[in-house]
């Protein structure tokens, strides 16, 4: 896409070095039209009669619109175009900018194989209709496995508990996304549901989390504590929300398959909270959530 290789403006740029306050305003519309504004547009309406394609108004225009720039980008090879369509509603999935996919797809000795893979041989690839597609290189790209995140880190809390038996069964949780019971002093940074689905910056992200880090580490520091540990009421509250606000969102779409989603079909990896509402929440810790232990 020619965006990629886009200049900043002249005047844009003026602005962003001689206006106070300019660009931290800029930053924040850009983080509430396509952040915060985003969200709104992901939840499930009851009442919508196209559910298996949309969830609500604003999600099918969605759909039109992205479908509308599929067309067009495959207008030399419509036979690509119905193979290229997603059966799911936009956002159900993570969201790629087109960086010359489509027109890669257009050229002549490129093919576009979906069928399922049977198995890996020798040769190449054969899939489940039969066909062996030889090749040299093979390159094996098929996602993430986020329900294990810290876990495969040899991490060990309070009795000598692993965090790996902690988040067992593709089910990693945390207050916050930062603290676990049992693991004093363990504040965990890009944990469970602190994935920005529906927009944000991971930049800002390490933010607000380095905040309530440090906002723990100074209240330990003036009460004179040598440890503080996540309630496991607190925790299991926290999930409890985490699990009924993402009920009502995309990832928890009927039929739809996701790394987002654990095996029981719980959604471990998107935020469902506006972006203001986690800032809100980790601006400044309240150590009612945790026990405290004395120095």
């Amino acid at each position: 896409m020619a965006e990629y290789r886009q200049s900043v403006d002249p005047a844009a740029r003026l602005l962003f070095t001689t206006v106070p306050y300019y660009a931290r305003w800029y930053r924040f519309t850009e983080f509430w039209r396509y952040g915060d504004g985003l969200l709104r547009t992901l939840r499930k309406d009851p009442d919508w009669p196209d559910a298996d394609r949309s969830l609500n108004r604003s999600n099918d225009r969605h759909r039109r619109e992205m479908t509308d720039y599929i067309r067009a980008q495959l207008a030399s090879r419509p036979e690509l175009i119905e193979r290229c369509l997603p059966s799911y509603p936009p956002f159900g999935k993570r969201i790629l900018l087109d960086n010359g996919w489509f027109e890669t797809l257009c050229r002549p000795h490129v093919s576009l194989v979906n069928d399922a893979i049977e198995r890996i041989e020798r040769d190449g690839v054969r899939t489940a209709d039969g066909t062996l597609h030889a090749l040299d290189v093979l390159v094996l790209a098929t996602g993430f496995k986020i329900s294990t995140l810290a876990a495969q880190v040899d991490l060990r809390g309070r009795g000598g508990v692993r965090l790996a038996e902690d988040w067992a069964d593709e089910n990693p949780t945390a207050y916050l996304g930062i603290t676990v019971p049992r693991f004093p002093n363990l504040f965990v940074m890009y944990g469970p549901n602190t994935n920005m689905g529906h927009g944000g910056s991971v930049m800002w992200l390490a933010e607000t989390q380095a905040r309530y880090l440090c906002g723990c580490l100074v209240a330990m520091a003036e009460r004179g504590l040598a440890a503080i540990e996540c309630r496991e009421e607190r925790r299991a509250a926290y999930t409890q929300e985490i699990d009924a606000l993402h009920a009502q969102l995309v990832w928890t779409h009927p039929g739809m398959t996701t790394y987002y989603r654990n095996r029981h079909g719980k959604v471990r990896s998107p935020m469902p909270f506006r972006l203001v509402d986690y800032w809100a929440r980790t601006h400044a810790p309240d150590l009612e959530n945790f026990v405290l232990t004395a120095a």
